[in-house]
Protein backbone atom coordinates (compact mmCIF):
# COMPACT_ATOMS: atom_id res chain seq x y z
CA UNK A 1 0.00 0.00 0.00
CA UNK A 2 1.34 3.74 -0.13
CA UNK A 3 3.30 5.63 2.70
CA UNK A 4 1.27 8.36 4.00
CA UNK A 5 2.50 11.73 5.45
CA UNK A 6 0.46 14.28 7.27
CA UNK A 7 0.68 17.68 5.88
CA UNK A 8 0.85 20.75 8.03
CA UNK A 9 -2.03 23.13 7.55
CA UNK A 10 -1.79 26.09 10.44
CA UNK A 11 -4.78 27.90 11.06
CA UNK A 12 -5.14 31.46 12.81
CA UNK A 13 -8.54 31.52 14.30
CA UNK A 14 -8.96 35.10 16.19
CA UNK A 15 -5.19 35.04 15.58
CA UNK A 16 -3.97 32.60 17.36
CA UNK A 17 -2.03 29.75 16.18
CA UNK A 18 -3.62 26.16 15.81
CA UNK A 19 -1.09 23.76 14.71
CA UNK A 20 -3.14 21.52 12.47
CA UNK A 21 -1.77 18.00 10.93
CA UNK A 22 -3.72 16.71 8.08
CA UNK A 23 -3.97 13.04 6.85
CA UNK A 24 -5.81 12.24 3.74
CA UNK A 25 -6.97 8.73 2.18
CA UNK A 26 -5.52 6.23 4.78
CA UNK A 27 -6.38 2.81 4.00
CA UNK A 28 -5.52 -0.46 5.89
CA UNK A 29 -1.97 -1.43 4.93
CA UNK A 30 -1.14 2.42 4.49
CA UNK A 31 2.70 3.23 5.82
CA UNK A 32 1.32 6.36 8.17
CA UNK A 33 4.16 8.80 8.92
CA UNK A 34 4.11 10.02 12.28
CA UNK A 35 3.89 13.85 12.94
CA UNK A 36 6.03 15.97 15.07
CA UNK A 37 4.67 17.93 18.02
CA UNK A 38 6.32 21.72 17.90
CA UNK A 39 6.90 23.08 21.68
CA UNK A 40 3.85 23.14 23.78
CA UNK A 41 1.34 22.69 21.35
CA UNK A 42 -0.01 19.57 22.57
CA UNK A 43 -1.49 20.84 25.54
CA UNK A 44 -4.71 20.86 24.22
CA UNK A 45 -6.06 18.34 21.54
CA UNK A 46 -8.43 17.23 19.20
CA UNK A 47 -8.49 14.63 16.38
CA UNK A 48 -11.39 14.68 13.54
CA UNK A 49 -12.04 11.19 11.71
CA UNK A 50 -14.25 11.05 8.75
CA UNK A 51 -14.05 9.38 4.72
CA UNK A 52 -15.25 6.07 4.18
CA UNK A 53 -14.03 3.55 6.61
CA UNK A 54 -15.43 0.30 5.06
CA UNK A 55 -15.17 -1.81 8.57
CA UNK A 56 -11.72 -0.11 9.41
CA UNK A 57 -10.80 0.79 12.76
CA UNK A 58 -8.68 3.93 13.03
CA UNK A 59 -7.01 4.99 16.55
CA UNK A 60 -4.45 7.70 17.78
CA UNK A 61 -1.75 6.78 18.50
CA UNK A 62 1.49 8.51 20.50
CA UNK A 63 5.67 8.19 20.52
CA UNK A 64 8.66 9.72 22.00
CA UNK A 65 11.12 8.31 19.85
CA UNK A 66 9.14 7.91 16.22
CA UNK A 67 9.54 4.36 16.46
CA UNK A 68 7.45 2.79 18.89
CA UNK A 69 4.06 4.28 18.82
CA UNK A 70 1.11 3.42 22.09
CA UNK A 71 -2.64 4.19 22.00
CA UNK A 72 -3.57 7.18 23.00
CA UNK A 73 -6.41 7.57 25.80
CA UNK A 74 -8.71 10.62 25.74
CA UNK A 75 -9.56 12.70 28.53
CA UNK A 76 -12.03 9.91 30.28
CA UNK A 77 -9.14 7.45 29.81
CA UNK A 78 -10.45 5.44 27.00
CA UNK A 79 -8.89 5.06 23.81
CA UNK A 80 -9.26 6.79 21.01
CA UNK A 81 -10.98 4.59 18.69
CA UNK A 82 -13.28 5.29 15.59
CA UNK A 83 -15.13 2.90 13.42
CA UNK A 84 -17.04 6.26 12.02
CA UNK A 85 -16.84 9.82 11.68
CA UNK A 86 -16.10 11.01 15.23
CA UNK A 87 -14.28 13.70 17.22
CA UNK A 88 -12.35 13.02 20.22
CA UNK A 89 -10.21 15.70 22.73
CA UNK A 90 -6.86 14.71 24.45
CA UNK A 91 -3.64 16.39 25.89
CA UNK A 92 -0.41 15.09 25.85
CA UNK A 93 3.43 15.90 26.16
CA UNK A 94 4.12 13.14 23.82
CA UNK A 95 6.97 14.14 20.84
CA UNK A 96 5.34 12.29 18.11
CA UNK A 97 1.64 11.19 16.47
CA UNK A 98 0.09 9.47 13.83
CA UNK A 99 -3.65 7.78 13.55
CA UNK A 100 -3.33 3.72 13.07
CA UNK A 101 -5.87 1.92 10.61
CA UNK A 102 -6.69 -2.04 10.59
CA UNK A 103 -9.33 -4.20 9.71
CA UNK A 104 -10.93 -2.39 6.50
CA UNK A 105 -11.53 -2.66 2.89
CA UNK A 106 -12.40 -0.04 0.72
CA UNK A 107 -11.66 2.49 3.56
CA UNK A 108 -10.31 6.17 2.60
CA UNK A 109 -9.95 7.57 5.72
CA UNK A 110 -9.40 11.26 6.31
CA UNK A 111 -7.58 12.72 10.18
CA UNK A 112 -7.11 15.56 11.32
CA UNK A 113 -5.51 16.63 14.48
CA UNK A 114 -5.22 20.42 16.08
CA UNK A 115 -3.04 20.70 18.73
CA UNK A 116 -3.04 24.22 20.65
CA UNK A 117 -0.37 25.39 23.33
Amino acid sequence: MATVSPTLSPVYPQGELVVRWIWDNLATGDTVVGAGIPGQAALAGAIQFGGTFGGATVKLQVSNDNSTYFDMKDLSGNTISATSAAVFEFTTAGIYLRPAISGGTGDAVDVTISLRG
